[in-house]
């Protein structure tokens, strides 16, 4: 069995033995994950106790471990069955033009969640050069956060702070949230520089557990208001060793490869073989980040969103998702598809799906590995789109090698109307 596949199974082992061990008590122990982390828990345990948040309790939650189940297959992709996320808003369109929408307030926004949803607001801008991560702390407080107690009201949906950070009422995982920069000024859902350093500098201080994601209109955003995700592998349970998204283990166990010379710190690479090809841009200098996580974070930001820039000048959909604690950042360019437009209920190629996780809001939904595939290749691009994404790599300095430079199978078919109604 490929190695990959064994740290899978063993990751779902620790899942269910580290939910055994909550079992024995019906708090939550949010420490051991740095300061931000230990407040982000808290107050999302705080507003499921007070029933804001559909999600089982510790006693209960052993249960939701029966509602994940591995597809099998090469790459490894899990199935998450999770009803409730049948109950989470639709962009409620019935039809997609473009994926830069202009921003409607007569809308749903972010700006018209209750009160008690808002968990903290995150300012990094009020730090000196420092460190403050999981692991490391070279701040000598940590001021980057004003805490949202029930009562409070110096944090809230008018805030001035740089981002808003609100439970997902409607998880996938314990401490699933929605991290919303300026959201004031009520951006449209196309990602800028400024939101991207501050999703950089949220995961560089939060858990290096913890995956943010961005997704754009046409490629699984469901609200058209500048925001990202934060989530964990498996269903956001403490271990001491946690479960991994299939991406996470392919990408470590050399499912990316170089594509191009590293430009100073930073290192690019892709996908060899997954379903829908992902560019990763990593940070390799270890040395900033001991000195100054902020060097990094705009630095990597004015990489990618370089990138990401030229993505939105054509048009086209893409995911982006930042793991590794703030380290890695994976674009991808897809094609724009609408399953949940008005249902959304329906399977849908997001930001989970590219990370091998699916999420199943119907029951009795015939999922496997075959399928799930064939799904998130129908989100890949065409020939001629492939093309156009190596040209902007390009364009914005990258000088790829000629294995990266190879197109994928062509993939110009689009793909049929029910495709994800399994």
């Amino acid at each position: 069995m490929a190695a990959w596949k064994v740290a899978l199974e063993l990751s779902a082992l620790l899942v269910t033995s580290r939910a055994a061990d909550f079992m024995r008590g019906s708090a939550v122990d949010c420490g051991g994950e740095g300061y931000l982390h230990m407040q982000l828990c808290e107050a999302w345990e705080d507003r499921r106790d007070r029933g804001l948040v559909t999600w089982p309790s510790p006693r209960d939650e052993a249960a939701a471990e029966s509602s994940v189940r591995f597809l099998g297959g090469r790459h490894g992709m899990v199935a998450q069955s999770a009803p409730t996320r049948a109950q989470k808003r639709s962009l409620n369109a019935t039809r997609l033009d473009s994926t830069r929408m202009k921003f409607n307030s007569g809308k749903f926004h972010f700006g018209k969640v209750a009160a008690d949803e808002v968990l903290l607001c995150f300012n990094p801008r009020q730090e000196t050069a420092c460190q403050h991560t999981a692991t490391q702390n070279t701040c000598h407080l940590p001021q980057y956060a004003s805490i949202k107690a029930p009562d409070a009201e110096v944090c809230g949906v008018d805030s001035e702070d740089p981002a808003v950070v609100i439970v997902n009422t409607k998880p996938v995982c314990r401490n699933h949230i929605i991290f919303v920069p300026g959201i004031k000024e009520e951006q449209p859902q196309v990602l800028t520089q400024e939101a991207l350093v501050l999703g950089l500098a949220f995961a560089m201080r939060a858990s290096p557990r913890m995956w943010l994601s961005f997704n754009s209109i046409g490629a699984g955003a469901s609200v058209n208001h500048l925001h990202l995700q934060g989530f964990f592998p498996g269903l956001g349970v403490g271990s001491e060793k946690p479960a991994e998204f299939p991406l996470e283990v392919y990408a470590r166990d050399g499912g990316l490869t170089g594509a191009a010379q590293s430009r100073g710190p930073i290192s690019l690479l892709r996908t060899k073989d997954w379903p829908v090809r992902g560019w990763a841009f990593t940070w390799d200098d270890e040395y900033v980040l001991s000195i100054d996580t902020g060097l990094a974070e705009r630095r990597l930001a004015e990489f990618v969103h370089a990138f990401i820039a030229k993505l939105q000048a054509m048009d086209m959909a893409h995911n982006v998702l930042i793991s590794s604690g703030g380290r890695r950042v994976i674009v991808f360019p897809r094609r724009t598809l609408f399953e949940q437009s008005t249902d959304v209920s329906q399977l849908q190629v997001a930001g989970h799906e590219l990370a091998g996780w699916w999420i199943v809001a119907k029951e009795n939904v015939e999922l496997d590995e075959a399928s799930a595939r064939a799904l998130l290749q129908r989100a890949s691009l065409s020939l001629g789109d492939d093309k156009k994404v190596i040209d902007a790599l390009q364009a914005v300095g990258w000088h790829l090698n000629e294995e990266a430079k190879r197109l994928s199978p062509d993939n110009s078919e689009p793909p049929p109307a029910d495709m994800f109604r399994l």
